[in-house]
């Protein structure tokens, strides 16, 4: 415990913030009080954290303070997604039409996480409606990454991650359909875990406020400053709902030494920038002098072989489920000006399936779910890019929301591609259900940090997230942005 007290409590990963509490190193009122002074210096250009209740954060150290400290939390300090109900706090999703309305109550990982111990001050930024790999909205307006502040955190848990990059908490919970808590994680050097579809209860999470059934696609999950944080926040958040009846018993790692893991690293097909998938080649050549059993691929893996337009296909069915006739009519008419077969065109054909087409996709992605159960026997890890490119300067000037999305352009390594190919790289683990742990690359890419997944055989998070912390231990850890330590 010494090394890690000699560290400005800002810069403590949650395992060693509970340690500090459980320990009396540091009391909760303490360290809330650490944390929202830095807030109130550095995040005005940031724009991570939009509400906060302190007061009533304040009651809640005091009481943890005055505990035995045995809770697995034990008083610490949090920032939510601001996607979660909370009670006391706004959930709107940076949603105008939702601009006042307060939860009542928690989210079931929230009721998790202050069972726990959890001290919950704060609300971090979004995009509208959690749907953009930018995080801004009308509400709260553009949220900015501590590492270059003329550059996007990511989204959409781009709030939860910056906030964690600044110091300003250790522990965040995030949601991911199409990378939201994987990219952020990406552009601002800090960790995020995907779990396996349906082991974290999704119920409470807005858009909208008060659905009972999951999103098809949709899962939630923690983030934090290292593979250790990542395992505590999944121990505490994954289950079934309360009185539901069953109990999750996921498989342990498969390794406990890195050397036994066998990992594939796959960077082509999708667009990506040189610069970044040298990086991650870098990486993988690193872990293989660290007797890591590593395998280059030169084909594509099997259950990737139509994984983009089937994942583009499922994700907008789903999307366009849930939207009003004018905003349908929206994606048609920003398509409109696209070839037909181009991602615009396909985006809009997709939000207009019926139950008929959305069955036929389901059972596809069931034949997918399948081969990658196949492809697992013989890997551990799939290592693979998060995204096309590091984090890019601001688009935010053209609206809110996918239709916007659907014409914008982002430099690849020099290469002009469509905004939209950025879902590619994260919908892999999101198409087959599969866990995906996000941890830094060691060096930056064009001067800004750069994270690589981790992929694991679905219900195989404990072996991602093993792995992951295990790298930690080669590779080092949290490092805070520049004006931030």
């Amino acid at each position: 415990m010494t090394a890690f007290l000699q560290k400005a409590p800002h810069q403590w990963t949650a395992v060693e913030t509970v340690a500090a509490l459980k320990a009396r190193k540091i009391g909760a009122l303490e360290l809330l009080e650490h944390c929202l002074d830095r807030r109130a210096r550095l995040d005005g250009e940031v724009n991570a954290v939009v509400e906060i209740r302190a007061e009533a954060a304040r009651e809640a150290a005091r009481a943890a303070d005055a505990s035995d400290a045995s809770s697995p939390l034990a008083g610490l300090p949090m920032t939510i997604k601001e996607t979660y109900e909370v009670e006391g706090f706004h959930a709107t999703a940076g949603m105008p039409e939702l601009k006042d309305y307060v939860s009542t109550g928690d989210a079931v990982t929230v009721q998790s996480l202050r069972g726990a111990g959890a001290v919950i001050w704060g609300k971090t930024n979004v995009p509208v409606a959690a749907s953009d790999h930018q995080s801004y909205n009308p509400l709260h307006g553009v949220c900015r990454n501590p590492w270059d502040t003329s550059r996007t955190v990511g989204g959409s848990s781009g709030g939860a991650a910056a906030a964690l990059a600044a110091g300003y908490t250790a522990l965040e919970l995030g949601s991911d359909i199409g990378g939201s808590i994987r990219i952020p994680a990406h552009f601002c050097r800090v960790w995020g875990h995907k779990p396996t579809y349906g082991i974290v209860p999704a119920r409470g999470h807005v858009p909208p406020p008060g659905a009972l059934a999951d999103s098809p696609l949709s899962v939630c999950g923690p983030m934090g400053r290292s593979g250790a944080d990542l395992e505590l926040g999944l121990d505490l958040l994954a289950g079934g709902m309360p009185d539901s009846g069953w109990v999750l018993n996921l498989p342990k790692p498969r390794h406990e030494t890195l050397s036994d893991y066998r990992v594939a690293v796959w960077t082509g097909d999708n667009p990506v920038d040189p610069a970044y998938a040298a990086a991650i080649t870098a990486y993988a050549d690193a872990l293989a002098e660290q007797g890591v059993q590593v395998t280059h691929l030169d084909a594509m893996p099997a259950p990737l072989i139509g994984n983009d337009d089937l994942y583009i296909a499922l994700l907008f069915a789903t999307i366009g489920s849930g939207v009003p006739r004018a905003e349908l009519d929206a994606y048609a008419a920003a398509a409109a000006g696209h070839p037909d077969g181009s991602l615009p065109e396909r985006v809009a054909r997709a939000t207009r399936s019926s139950l008929a087409d959305f069955a036929g996709l389901v059972e596809r992605q069931e034949r997918v779910r399948e081969a990658w159960r196949a492809w697992f026997a013989d890997f551990d890890i799939l290592l693979c890019p998060v995204s096309m490119t590091v984090a890019f300067p601001h688009q935010t000037e053209d609206g809110h929301g996918p239709v916007p999305q659907m014409s914008r352009v982002l430099d690849v390594g020099g290469e002009t591609r469509p905004y939209m190919e950025n879902l590619y790289w994260p919908g892999i683990a999101t198409l087959g259900h599969l866990p995906a742990t996000v941890r830094p690359l060691p060096d930056p890419v064009r001067g800004m940090p750069a994270g690589v997944q981790a992929i694991g055989a679905e219900y195989a998070d404990r072996t991602t997230m093993r792995f992951t912390a295990l790298c930690d231990e080669i590779f080092g850890g949290f490092v805070p942005p520049p004006g931030f330590a």
